[in-house]
């Protein structure tokens, strides 16, 4: 009988013992680091992996961005834990990830920073090779070591620090009450860094135990929130004024706790007489540099809803604009699992999404169809932001209204093809619709009302993962950006169910369609871009926020 083996990160065959022998899946699980907020730390391995999968089961902690990385037909399936909240406990994410490989799918667990720093890991592992099925650790840089180094924290400095402990400040349930589980009389002997993960929620604790147990009251202290993203804080303080600061400038999870000597340092504000960046800063009074630094939209918050593409582009361009995005991301794409329609015998194909075309384009793949039998089809579309999609492959629309919505669309084109039935063009469906199952009725509306064939292909449908909903919830930016009417009503049901009041939020959206659902929910006064796209969405906020200065 063959020795079968598990693969660790570092590529060694563990064997089993006979008594361990089974017959593996065919599938394969990942345990994957994510790293620790900037996506741009993610290994080349991790994004290999991620490529390739058919299913990723993430964290809380997972940037959106990582999740585009996968194919359009990965299955994403949120499992996050956060303080008093759990999607799903740790045997049903065992069970699930067990499930998903047995049926010979190629599944990555991915994970905040890495896997095997309390990231649960090991007991997936376990809980994996139990079931017999093959499993690979992939290390992620680990928020401990990476964000004080972002904030010009190293955990170990000579002369200050020859050693790191690094530990979790997450309470262990014991006779029903949730206790710390920490040795402050060892921990306050220890004359390295303390580096203190998830301890947010418990600090007045934390900071209490460790002065009770003999620390010096005057030991430097750090906590970063956010690390190694733009929205990055770093407080230092001493260690008997490190909760009250902590709560007083709104510092709360995510973020590390840093308590030791190296707590005091800032690596890169040092002088450096080389720097250009530095002689300006010397020769710069404050008010000057204010104005060098200051962009439209510094100091406010957005938060940014709707698909992943959408919430990534939105990002980007808010984060140029000097703002401090959050990912209220919860709207996720599934393609059709039908086959695409005949399209040679359809004259125009018609998209209402930049995500439609995206999934045409990987059906197409999927599909095995040449590209070459869209030669001589014409394609209209709903606005530049779809178009932009089609150009990147060398695809140029043939049809766009000036307006950019399924209304004028619909009515645009309609008076193209019926002009060209009048010249005798009726040999094939005049048109075909590649869009969302949740598409605008006005478009089949205005067609059928003219008396016009067309093929309404559901090309994807969006579904809303309720966990990554609830957690948006209670995120209060200055403004929060819905671009779409399906948002609007996911997001306000959600606080619904939740008993949640936004009272600090200023909405804005993208059309009459989705105004008229923020009109449904909301009394608020809100901004509406006019024209579907990114560009128009922040250059609405952007002279709004202008006024409001002056």
């Amino acid at each position: 009988m063959s020795i079968l083996s598990i693969y660790t990160s570092a590529g060694r065959a563990v064997s089993l013992s006979k008594g361990e022998e089974r017959e593996l899946k065919t599938g394969k699980v990942y345990l994957t680091g994510g790293g620790c907020g900037d996506p741009g730390l993610l290994t080349l391995k991790a994004l290999e992996v991620l490529r390739d999968c058919d299913v990723v089961i993430y964290d809380s902690l997972v940037s959106e961005e990582l999740l585009e990385r996968t194919r359009p037909d990965c299955e994403k399936i949120y499992v996050g834990k956060r303080y008093g909240s759990h999607a799903m406990n740790q045997p049903e994410i065992n069970a699930l990830l067990v499930e998903k490989a047995g049926e010979g799918k190629t599944v990555v667990r991915l994970k905040g920073g890495d896997p095997y720093v309390f990231g649960r890991g090991g007991e997936e592992f376990l809980a994996l090779r139990e079931a017999g099925v093959c499993c690979e650790e992939i290390p992620g840089i680990t928020s401990a070591i990476a964000v004080p180094a972002a904030a010009g924290i190293p955990v170990t400095h000579r002369g200050l620090a020859a050693s790191v402990t690094v530990m979790t400040g997450t309470a262990a349930e014991k006779d029903g009450q949730d206790r710390l589980q920490m040795d402050f009389e060892t921990l306050a002997r220890l004359e390295g860094t303390l580096v203190i993960l998830m301890g947010m929620h418990h600090l007045q604790e934390i900071s209490d135990g460790l002065m009770t147990a003999g620390k010096d009251p005057d030991t430097p202290c750090a906590v970063i929130m956010e690390g190694t993203t733009g929205r990055q804080r770093c407080m230092r303080t001493l260690l008997s004024q490190l909760y009250a600061e902590a709560v007083g400038q709104g510092f709360t999870s995510p973020a590390v706790i840093v308590i030791g000597a190296v707590a005091e340092l800032e690596l890169f504000s040092e002088k450096d007489s080389g720097s250009e960046w530095q002689q300006i800063l010397r020769r710069t009074d404050e008010w000057e540099l204010g104005l060098i630094l200051k962009k439209p939209l510094t100091g406010i918050t957005v938060g940014a809803t709707g698909t992943p593409h959408f919430v990534q582009k939105l990002s980007a361009a808010f984060t140029e604009k000097g703002a401090d995005v959050y990912d209220m991301g919860f709207m996720e794409i599934r393609p059709s699992e039908s086959s695409l329609p005949d399209l040679e015998a359809c004259g125009w194909l018609v998209f209402t999404s930049p995500n439609g075309v995206r999934v045409f384009l990987d059906k197409m793949k999927q599909e095995r169809k040449d590209l070459r039998i869209l030669y001589g089809e014409r394609i209209a579309v709903i606005g530049p932001g779809t178009a932009a999609v089609l150009e990147e492959i060398g695809i140029y629309a043939d049809y766009m209204p000036e307006i950019y919505d399924a209304a004028h669309l619909a009515e645009g084109l309609t008076e193209k093809i019926l002009a060209e039935q009048r010249d005798g063009h009726k040999d094939k469906t005049p048109a075909v619709f590649l869009r969302a199952a949740q598409g605008s009725a006005s478009l089949p509306l205005i067609f059928t009302e003219k008396g016009i064939p067309f093929v309404d292909y559901p090309i994807y449908e969006l579904e809303i993962q309720q966990e990554k909903c609830i957690a948006s919830i209670t995120k209060e930016p200055d403004y929060i950006v819905f671009g779409s009417a399906m948002g609007v009503r996911a997001y306000f049901e959600g606080m619904e169910r939740a008993g949640f009041v936004n009272t600090k939020s200023r909405y804005v959206c993208i059309g009459e369609l989705c105004g008229e659902e923020l009109k449904r929910h909301t009394e608020s006064h809100f901004l509406t871009a006019q024209e579907s796209g990114v560009d128009s969405i922040v250059e609405c906020l952007c002279e709004y926020n202008a006024m409001a200065e002056t």
